[in-house]
């Protein structure tokens, strides 16, 4: 629907929406090799509207977003790297915005699962991961998606991150949500509240991963699956 708009009405803000809205559904309806072409979809779409707008506040983020799940997928540091560029450039443009503090947030916590040899390559660390949240989260414009992931990273954390991880929920529970996307976001968020208030640990990895947009996507077009090129990057080091 939003991709079909964007052909109709060739705006800056027709593809940014088109591929925020490839991002909600790879991320969270699909799987496979459908979700990595949603992916790949929402990244054209992107950079469609950042030629038209190479400061569109929604594309420029959503594309930095992107680049760093394809770089989980081609598990390459050229791809974490350039996702941080752009997050960061992002932040210059607007230093006051919640969203770009949190995805850089997101971005430290999600290199820093990966293990020593990630943080060692990249600099991430799940306690810069958690300073950057704690900025975004007194700037002005919160939005819901950064609470969401916010929620996540907390689950992952000590017994006082699980009670405050249940407390933001709660909190953003008991507001309707305001679009479809919200909706999703609410409805993967209740598993792993119930998992939270279990203790179990074995639940509450599960709880995360099933609320992690593109869960699986390291595993998606390698050997024995479909095998999927690669999206390119733009600078040179994308070659690498």
């Amino acid at each position: 629907m939003a991709q079909k708009a964007a052909k109709d009405n060739p705006t800056a803000d027709s593809f940014a929406l088109a591929c925020r809205a490839g991002l909600a559904i790879g991320g969270f309806m699909e799987t496979g090799e459908q979700a990595v072409q949603s992916l790949h979809q929402s990244l054209k779409d992107c950079e469609q509207a950042l030629g038209l707008d190479p400061n569109h506040y929604v594309a420029a983020l959503s594309h930095a977003i992107a680049i760093g799940f394809e770089g989980l997928r081609l598990r390459k540091v050229s791809y974490a790297r350039a996702s941080k560029r752009e997050i960061e450039a992002f932040i210059r443009l607007y230093p006051q915005n919640a969203l770009a503090r949190g995805s850089l947030a997101g971005w430290h916590a999600a290199v820093a699962e990966e293990g020593w040899l990630a943080r060692l390559f990249l600099g991430a660390s799940r306690a810069r991961a958690k300073s950057l949240y704690a900025e975004a989260l007194v700037l002005p414009n919160l939005e819901a998606p950064l609470t969401y992931e916010y929620i996540r990273f907390l689950a992952r954390g000590n017994a006082p991150d699980r009670e405050k991880a249940v407390d933001l929920a709660a909190q953003m529970l008991a507001w309707p949500p305001k679009d479809g996307f919200e909706a999703i976001l609410h409805e993967r968020l209740k598993p792993l509240v119930a998992a939270l208030k279990s203790a179990d640990d074995g639940r509450i990895e599960e709880g995360v991963l099933v609320a992690k947009p593109f869960n699986g996507i390291d595993k998606w077009g390698k050997p024995n699956t479909v095998e999927i090129a690669a999206f390119p990057l733009k600078d040179a080091e994308g070659s690498r």
